[in-house]
């Protein structure tokens, strides 16, 4: 089993066929999940910023693809609003921004 953190969840993730499970989680959850080893699919300076800040988990920019496989998690960082680009947020913008946790995995 491999766990991943990502702003984003694609199909091209998937090796069809695959059917998928999503569901909405809290950052307690996440921070339980992500307290082991994880690998950060996050491609964005700012991003993973945020994600540092709200989880209390260092998480380090990586910008790779990734294929899920059936025993793997992949946690999502879904930001509600796009931020400008190259914008750079204080730390009390970073608590600001609206998002959601998801957790996908295989079925």
């Amino acid at each position: 089993m491999t766990v991943y953190i990502s702003n984003a969840f694609s199909l091209s993730m998937l090796t069809p066929p695959a059917t998928v499970k999503v569901v909405e989680a809290s950052e307690d959850e996440v921070r339980r999940i992500l307290s082991s080893q994880f690998i950060s699919a996050i491609g964005h300076e700012a991003t993973a910023k945020i994600v540092t800040s709200r989880i209390g988990v260092s998480v380090q920019v990586n910008r790779i693809s990734i294929q899920l496989k059936p025993s793997d998690i992949l946690v999502v960082f879904q930001l509600l609003t796009r931020l400008p680009e190259g914008k750079i947020l204080t730390e009390d913008e970073m608590k600001q921004v609206q998002a959601k946790w998801y957790i996908v995995t295989l079925q």
